[in-house]
């Protein structure tokens, strides 16, 4: 029994000792040869999962007996489809599949979209187009859940607009300004398993390798409503992470953009931001910078050979925006990034509501 609540509660809430899935089956943290599996039970449940090269499965990874389970698998293999099957004390769930991480030779699709979480219709037709590109990985740009980042709002602004993907495609999201505004964000926290590959063991800001291109997600919050950490710890390990990349591609991503032509409440870039970390950016020749916070799309001439694109049309309701001196593209409409790295070209296309690319860029080295 798959039981998601709509609005805070399920019928399974008032039948006493029924275990069912409040949250589905989701995969978090996938690397070359590791994975996590996540999902809640409506009651403490004992947790294990089952998994293989093939359906039959065949490997067993148990977990604490809990209502919200997290269960890591190891020893896994390079570029390699698992099938798994998570158990507990409810009913047998469905055969799943997800793939490891390939090596960086290997060429990835993924999406990116910004600014979704409010369970409108148009977080539901993006979330279908995202579905359609079959991405091996989804980043998030931030505000993954309105209002207030609640917990009890993302089972209706998260788990069920993307139920259809949460299970075998990773989502690695940033924080946002809604998501930070209960509890410096612990909701969102706790709904993710992300790496901690800093100093502070902390998942607010992290990188991680996925095929040819290095990943980094960094909290624009500390700049503004996240005051958990300080900006300093963050710049000191982002300038060490850069230092220390081995892939061809470095792609950089987080809420608040730098530079924006946007009209809406948050008109324009964000200052300290732009004085903080572009030049750290330009220093390290990061080839691209997403971002989301303006819910428009927005597309800049290069700046100092960084290329910067603000896509915060995951299903918001939408800003206004007027080309500015910077703009390569700029639009007001609903919009998710479909992009393509191999080791010597990296293409991203722009993609509408009505499904078709109006915008793209390419680039080679």
């Amino acid at each position: 029994m798959v039981i998601l609540k709509k609005h805070g509660y399920s019928i399974a809430d008032y039948l006493p000792g029924t275990v069912a899935h409040q949250v589905p089956p989701y995969v978090q943290n996938v690397t070359r040869n590791s994975a996590s599996i996540l999902w809640d039970t409506t009651s403490q449940s004992d947790t294990s999962v089952n998994y293989g090269t093939t359906s039959h499965l065949g490997n067993t990874a148990s977990g604490e007996p809990k209502r919200r389970h997290e269960v890591k698998l190891f020893g896994l293999k390079e570029d390699t489809l698992y099938y798994y099957r998570v158990e507990d004390d409810g009913p047998l769930d469905d055969i799943h599949t997800f793939r490891t991480a390939p090596g960086a030779e290997a060429t990835v699709t993924f999406a990116a979209l910004g600014d979704s979480g409010d369970a409108s219709k148009a977080q539901y037709q993006m979330a279908t187009i995202i579905a359609k590109s079959h991405p091996q990985l989804v980043l998030h740009l931030g505000d993954v859940v309105y209002k207030t980042g609640a917990e009890r709002q993302y089972d209706s602004r998260f788990y069920l607009p993307y139920e259809g993907l949460l299970s075998s495609i990773l989502f690695y999201p940033s924080l946002g300004n809604h998501d930070v505004r209960t509890n410096d964000g612990q909701p969102y926290l706790s709904a993710f398993d992300l790496p901690t590959n800093n100093p502070q063991q902390t998942e607010r800001y992290y990188s991680f390798d996925y095929g040819p291109v290095h990943f980094v997600a960094l909290d624009s919050e500390l700049y503004a409503g996240d005051h958990s950490l300080s900006t300093e710890a963050q710049k000191t390990w982002l300038q060490k992470d850069l230092d220390q990349r081995q892939r061809p591609w470095t792609i950089i991503f987080f809420h608040r953009p730098p530079f924006s032509s946007s009209l809406g409440p948050h008109p324009g870039g964000d200052a300290r931001i732009c004085q903080d970390l572009v030049p750290i950016f330009e220093r390290a020749n990061v080839d691209l910078v997403l971002t989301g916070h303006q819910h428009n799309y927005e597309r800049l001439e290069p700046i100092n050979g960084v290329n910067y694109i603000v896509s915060g049309g995951g299903g918001a309701d939408l800003y206004p925006i007027e080309p500015g001196k910077r703009s390569a593209y700029a639009v007001s409409r609903l919009n998710v990034l479909e992009l393509k790295a191999s080791p010597h070209e990296l293409k991203v296309d722009a993609v509408g509501e009505d499904g078709a690319v109006f915008d793209s860029v390419r680039l080679t080295q």
